[in-house]
């Protein structure tokens, strides 16, 4: 199958190991079908019983946790290529609502059509699992900084995870990313105000460290920041030697 025609979700899987064809077809046959979603169509609704995963096709899409005060959280953001479900195996309804972030496709399918795939290909899905350790392992990464970095060193820690998830679900390599989110989406991830937020990114793009054109970025020094936050690209480690 020519490059330009393998899904996102495909790539991802190339990039870590040689698919035979009946793997290629069956993950064309998991994938099914992809639906249009608009920018913020709910995709799983918390605290209602759903037994499916979803794969996103194209798009972002974030899961939110809601307190009773109207505030939210963005626990986990979802890019071309990522399975939104596989971490919520074990609950028999959604823990979070996850809305399309902007306008995209998504397949949803049954745990059942997991399950049954797991069975026939347990080379694929064991690579799945190691995958979405990878989100697991940052976002244990964005705890600790939310915990103990300054709000200023916490956001710079996020940029690099979001360039560092971004070129490992894209082929093309750029100092720039795209980040389609608000300043206070912003906050949500961070338990930042947005206003807060504002302050941030206007005194890291005077400061000649971060240049924003929306709805990408570019960070000026990005070896600068990991070397100051010691920060760990999770995209870059994973170790499928396990699994063979």
């Amino acid at each position: 199958m020519p490059n330009s025609l393998q899904s996102a979700f495909t790539k991802n899987l190339l990039r870590h190991i040689d698919l035979t064809e009946d793997e290629r077809t069956a993950l064309v046959r998991l994938e099914g079908p992809s639906v249009a979603c608009s920018k913020r169509e709910n995709i799983f609704a918390a605290d209602r019983p759903d037994d499916r995963i979803a794969i996103v096709r194209s798009g972002w899409a974030l899961s939110r946790a809601c307190s009773d005060g109207g505030l939210t959280t963005i626990t986990q953001i979802y890019m071309a290529g990522d399975v939104i479900g596989l971490t919520e195996l074990g609950f028999a309804t959604a823990p979070y609502d996850t809305k399309m972030q902007t306008d995209g496709t998504v397949s949803v399918m049954s745990r059942q059509a997991l399950h049954d795939f797991a069975k026939e290909h347990p080379r694929l899905f064991r690579l799945l699992l190691s995958l979405v350790s990878l989100d697991t392992a940052a976002l244990q990464d964005r705890l600790h900084a939310i915990t103990r970095f300054s709000a200023e060193d916490r956001l710079m820690h996020f940029l690099l995870t979001i360039k560092a998830k971004s070129e490992h679900i894209s082929d093309h390599d750029s100092d720039r990313f795209p980040l389609p989110l608000s300043q206070k989406d912003i906050g949500d991830v961070l338990g930042l105000t947005d206003i807060y937020v504002n302050r941030l990114l206007q005194r890291l793009q005077k400061g000649g460290q971060l240049t924003v054109n929306r709805p990408h970025v570019r960070i000026h020094d990005r070896a600068f920041w990991e070397h100051k936050l010691n920060f760990y690209n999770r995209f870059a480690e994973v170790d499928f030697n396990w699994a063979h």
